[in-house]
């Protein structure tokens, strides 16, 4: 009994772990834009560059000081400084007061899009500091804008 378990592990274990699938990744059929030396300007490339005309810091905002169960927006600006598309591919934030709707089609080179994020007080108090996780296709994939806000609450 011992001896037909281990004969059918040892039958398992052989053919088991073949797919059957001879395809392998190779080298070539991974490509990274980036290396240790940075872009290569020769590849067609998108990138996400966010603008703000009244700050130096366009990738983050504070409300100020904002009543409890005040809903508070604002709109990231950003250019495709890249030299292809642009796609947001989705966004994120760490919590479930804050929330984000972005460009939804393709953001070609030299042009720009939006990204409105909603921030609600309600049950908050004190310094609020909210993060939004935006994932593109550009390099790098992942950028973040930070919200900021003192909630009040009234007397």
């Amino acid at each position: 009994m011992i001896r037909i378990t281990g004969l059918i592990f040892i039958i398992v274990l052989a053919f088991g772990c073949n797919s059957g699938d001879k395809e392998t990744v190779t080298a070539d059929m991974v490509k990274n834009p980036v290396s240790g030396k940075g872009n290569d300007q020769n590849l067609k490339m998108p990138e996400i560059t966010f603008v703000d005309d009244n700050s130096d810091k366009p990738q983050y905002f504070d409300f100020g000081v904002i009543i409890q169960g005040e809903v508070v927006s604002h709109t990231f600006r950003f250019k495709n400084t890249g030299k292809s598309d642009l796609l947001i591919r989705s966004t994120s934030s760490t919590c479930g007061c804050t929330v984000s709707s972005y460009t939804k089609k393709p953001v070609p080179p030299g042009e720009s899009g939006k990204i409105d994020v909603t921030f609600s007080s309600g049950g908050r108090k004190g310094r609020q500091h909210k993060a939004v996780t935006v994932l593109t296709n550009a390099q790098p994939a992942s950028k973040k804008l930070v919200i900021e806000a003192n909630v009040v609450v009234p007397n």
